[in-house]
C-alpha cells in the first residue's frame, strides 16, 4: 500500500486492504474501463446506509424518514449509485457551459442595441412578448422550484447533481427572459413591462401551464417529477411555447434575440432528456451492473401509468395556448402544425423509452 495516499493521522494498518490504490479511487466502480473525472469528483459524495455507510441518520424528517430514503420514490433499483449522466457534467464544466450560453445571449442583445434592431420589432409581437414571454418566465420559475425537492430526495449523488443542474437550467432561462424584458422596456418603444404576471394568473392561454406547474410542485415522488418533466411536459408543452412559438415566430416579427435565448434553452432540454433516457434505461434493464435483478417490468408499468396521467394535462396546456399563435401577425394558421410536430416528437421520445402515448388520447 502506498502510504502517501493515506489521510493524515490515519494508521496504515487500520485501513482496509485494497481501499487505496496508487493509481485511482478503487472504491468507485467506473462505468467504463477507467475512472472519469466526473466520477472522481461526484461519486460517493452522498451518504448511503445500504452501501458504504453504517449506523443511522443523525436527523430524521418530520415524517420519520431518513435523509435519503428509498420510499421517496415508487421506482425500484438495487443500486441508484450506478447512474451516470451521459453529459458527464460536474460543477466546473457546467458553469463553463452556461457561461458560454450567456455570452451568446449577451452578444445578441448588445448587437441589437448597437444596430437599432429593437426598433424593428413589430408592435403586435411586442404585445405578445410582454404578456406571454414574461408568463413563460413564471412557468420556468415554477419548474425550478419543482426541481428543488429532487436535489434533496434523489437517491444518489449522480442523480442529485444531474437534476440540480436541470433545475438551474430553468432558473437561467427565467432570468434571461426577465433581463430581455427589461432591455425591451428600455429600447423598444411601446413595450409594456410587467404584463406577464397578469397573463400567468388570469389569461386562459396560460392556465393549462399553471396547472402543470402546480401539479409538479405538489409531487412527493422525485422519480415521477424528473421522468414526467423530461418525457412529457417538456417535449409537449415547453417545446410548443419555447421552440414552436417564440423561437420560430420571433424572427418573422423582427425579434432577433429571442431565437438565441430559446436555442440555448433547447440545448438544455436535450441534455436533460438524454440524462433521463439514461435513467429509464437503468430502470428497465434486466439486471444492474453487478448482475442483480432489476424489477424492469414493474418500473415500466409504473412509469407508463404516470405517462397516462400526465399526458392529457400536458396536451391540454398545449391546446390552451394555441389561440396565441393566431394572435401573432405571422402566426395565423401555424398553430395546428406546431401542435402536430410536438405531438409527433413526444411520441418518438416515449417510444425510445419503451413507453407509449395513452390509448385514450390516440383513439
Amino acid at each position: 500500500m502506498s502510504t502517501e495516499l493515506i489521510s493524515e493521522g490515519a494508521v496504515s494498518e487500520t485501513v482496509g486492504e485494497g481501499f487505496y490504490s496508487a493509481r485511482e479511487l478503487t472504491y468507485i466502480r467506473p462505468q467504463k474501463r477507467r475512472l472519469s473525472e466526473y466520477e472522481a469528483v461526484i461519486c460517493n459524495a452522498q451518504p448511503d446506509l445500504d452501501q458504504f455507510d453504517s449506523g443511522g441518520w443523525y436527523l430524521l424528517r418530520p415524517d420519520g424518514l431518513g435523509c435519503q430514503d428509498a420510499r421517496t420514490t415508487a421506482l425500484v433499483h438495487p443500486n441508484w449509485f450506478q447512474y451516470r449522466d451521459p453529459s458527464n457534467l460536474w460543477q466546473r464544466p457546467y458553469i463553463k457551459l452556461q457561461a458560454q450560453q450567456e455570452r451568446s445571449i449577451q452578444g445578441a442583445i448588445t448587437s441589437a442595441k448597437v444596430n437599432g434592431a429593437f426598433g424593428d420589432i413589430a408592435p403586435g409581437w411586442l404585445d405578445l412578448v410582454s404578456r406571454y414571454y414574461e408568463a413563460f418566465a413564471s412557468f420556468q420559475w415554477g419548474m425550478f422550484k419543482a426541481h428543488a425537492f429532487v436535489t434533496r430526495e434523489a437517491l444518489s449523488d449522480t442523480l442529485s447533481m444531474t437534476y440540480t443542474f436541470s433545475g438551474m437550467d430553468r432558473l437561467r432561462h427565467q432570468q434571461d427572459i426577465a433581463l430581455y424584458s427589461l432591455d425591451l422596456y428600455e429600447h423598444a418603444p411601446g413595450y409594456t413591462e410587467g404584463a406577464g404576471a397578469e397573463a400567468w394568473l388570469n389569461d386562459p392561454a396560460c392556465q393549462g401551464a399553471r396547472r402543470l406547474v402546480e401539479r409538479l410542485l405538489s409531487l412527493q415522488d422525485w422519480g415521477e417529477m424528473v421522468l414526467m418533466t423530461n418525457l412529457v411536459v417538456e417535449p409537449l408543452f415547453t417545446a410548443l411555447i419555447g421552440s414552436e412559438f417564440f423561437r420560430r415566430l420571433a424572427p418573422l416579427h423582427g425579434d432577433v434575440v429571442i431565437p438565441v435565448i430559446e436555442m440555448t434553452a433547447e440545448a438544455d432540454r436535450l441534455r436533460n432528456r438524454t440524462a433521463t433516457q439514461e435513467l429509464i434505461k437503468m430502470l428497465t434493464a434486466d439486471t444492474d451492473r453487478t448482475g442483480r435483478p432489476v424489477p424492469a417490468a414493474r418500473n415500466r408499468e409504473l412509469v407508463q401509468g404516470w405517462v397516462d396521467s400526465w399526458y392529457p394535462d400536458a396536451l391540454a396546456a398545449v391546446d390552451a395556448f394555441l389561440p396565441v399563435f393566431d394572435a401573432a401577425p405571422a402566426g395565423s394558421g401555424v398553430g395546428e402544425r406546431a401542435r402536430a410536430r410536438v405531438v409527433s416528437s413526444t411520441a418518438d421520445i416515449l417510444e425510445r423509452a419503451g413507453l407509449r402515448v395513452p390509448a385514450a388520447v390516440t383513439s
